[in-house]
C-alpha cells in the first residue's frame, strides 16, 4: 500500500512524471498498442456475428413496418 506521506505530493502531472522517474517506471499511457490480427476461427465467428447482426436489423425493420 501507499504510504500517504511519501506518495502524497503528486498532486499534478509534472509531479507525476518526476515520481515516474523517480520509480524507473515507464509509463504505458504514452505508449502506442499495435492493433492483434485476427486468424483462423477467430476472424470466422465475427465474420458470421456482422452477418447475424445485419440479418436481425433488417428483420426488426421489417417487424417496425409490418411487412413481415
Amino acid at each position: 500500500m501507499l504510504d500517504k506521506n511519501e506518495y502524497g505530493f503528486i498532486k499534478n502531472d509534472k509531479d507525476w512524471e518526476m515520481f515516474l522517474k523517480k520509480e524507473k517506471i515507464k509509463d504505458y499511457s504514452t505508449v502506442k498498442v499495435r492493433r492483434a490480427k485476427m486468424k483462423g476461427w477467430a476472424q470466422i465467428a465475427f465474420l458470421l456475428l456482422r452477418i447475424y447482426i445485419i440479418i436481425m436489423l433488417i428483420i426488426v425493420i421489417l417487424g417496425f413496418l409490418h411487412l413481415a
